[in-house]
């Protein structure tokens, strides 16, 4: 759509930018809670457990995540991008509610679970929901921007635990906040690309007239729009499905591997309490939003491939860093390396949000994003598991370094398999 391609940032996209970023800053309070919670739990004899099955706890939304990111992905391109993105919304908001009176950890993991199934899919719908109203000119930095109120969820989220010193019930009802969001979701218009597809012709016009104030005639497509399944991303874009897939599960891992246990990291390297821990959290948590601006500049400059594979890389570097420094009990080296592996590691995620939706035409990209969303849930669902369970036996500074060696395999696959997009119109 050349009116959307070559447009200038209106009012609208502010207004997009603001509601869609306020959902995915509470995504973020909501996936981050986990880490926060688990060192509180050991307080209360019915949350106890051994250090891999609080993983389990990490790990539960995750894997409730795997399966929202194909469902809704799927349902986006069947209902709509805003209906598909409104139900994953309302499902982690109650879900976080709800799991804020759980009585024992096996409820509290089981409700974990189906927050993640809205947390799963309210990803990759929005994403894709936003970038297919943004101009190609800025496109990639308006998603990597969208994608920094995840770092802003963070800190909000660690602010919080402070404020309620620590009350781990309060910090998931807080989580469901977000409902106050839904009358302005509903206001939003579907994606007029989404629209087309589905040979709806005249409202994807109106919406165009709306928001860019010109008469713009469509064109209806060529033949029907058939369902899409993922058997289709593998028969039809294979080379690319296969890059995002062992990206996005490296990106995943590495993230929630890290980051699910940080302040259990922190505590146990540098022998500080669990509440001067969340501190230091915050601090690594602010270190994430100049990792998402500088990859947002560089995507448009070296572009998406370059950008990607060189954040990837470098928080692998800074993973290993904390591994040498955790084995000397550096203080100093083991805070910079941690907020430099947050700086890289989210400037990626930033990268690899603006970067998929351009790999898919409009007919699969939902399920596209979805399918690469649920790949990022399987890695993100192990990391935690394995994370604990490697603590348990070598101790922390070993699980770093795990996670470091995925993450330079997730740099390698994105250069060596990757494509280019700077530059060029959605399909």
């Amino acid at each position: 759509m050349e009116v959307i391609e070559n447009s200038k940032l209106e009012s609208f996209h502010y207004r997009l930018l603001a509601v869609l970023g306020a959902i995915w800053a509470f995504i973020a309070v909501n996936t981050i809670a986990a880490s926060l919670i688990i060192p509180l739990l050991k307080e209360e004899p019915a949350f106890q457990g051994s250090l891999a099955k609080l993983g389990s706890l990490g790990s539960a939304a995750l894997f409730g995540m795997l399966f929202g990111a194909w469902l809704f992905g799927i349902l986006a391109d069947r209902i709509g991008r805003k209906k598909a993105l409104t139900l994953a919304v309302v499902t982690f908001s109650l879900g976080s509610i709800v799991s804020s009176f759980a009585g024992s950890l096996d409820e509290l993991i089981a409700l974990r679970f189906i927050v993640g199934l809205g947390l799963g899919g309210s990803l990759p719908v929005a994403s894709s929901y936003f970038a297919e109203f943004m101009p190609k000119s800025v496109r990639g930095a308006m998603i990597s921007i969208l994608e920094s109120f995840w770092a802003i969820g963070t800190i909000i989220i660690g602010v919080v635990a402070l404020l309620v010193r620590a009350d781990w019930r309060n910090i998931l009802l807080f989580g469901g906040a977000i409902l106050l969001i839904l009358p302005l979701l509903l206001t939003l218009p579907e994606s007029p690309r989404f629209l087309l597809v589905k040979g709806r012709i005249s409202e994807a016009e109106e919406i165009l007239r709306r928001i860019f104030g010109v008469d713009v005639k469509l064109q209806k497509p060529g033949e029907e729009q058939k369902r899409t399944s993922i058997a289709d991303l593998w028969r039809k874009y294979s080379r690319r499905t296969l890059m995002l897939t062992v990206a996005w599960f490296s990106i995943a891992f590495a993230y929630y591997g890290f980051f699910i246990w940080l302040p259990k990291f922190l505590s146990a390297t540098l022998g500080i309490t669990v509440f001067k821990s969340f501190q230091y959290f915050i601090i690594t948590a602010i270190a994430q939003l100049p990792g998402y601006w500088s990859a947002a500049y560089l995507i448009e400059r070296i572009g998406r491939k370059k950008t990607l594979s060189s954040y990837l890389f470098l928080s692998g570097i800074a993973g290993v860093a904390f591994y040498l420094a955790a084995s000397s009990a550096n203080e100093a080296m083991i805070l910079s390396s941690a907020i430099l592996f947050s700086f890289f590691n989210l400037g990626a995620w930033g990268a690899i949000y603006a970067y998929t939706p351009e790999l898919y035409p409009t007919s699969v990209r939902g399920t596209g994003t979805g399918w690469a969303g649920a790949m990022a849930r399987i890695g993100g669902g192990i990391a935690p598991i394995l994370a604990g369970r490697i603590m348990e036996v070598s101790g922390a500074a070993l699980a770093v370094l795990v996670i470091a060696v995925v993450s330079i395999i997730g740099a390698l696959d994105v250069l060596i398999l990757g494509e280019e997009t700077m530059g060029k119109e959605l399909a």
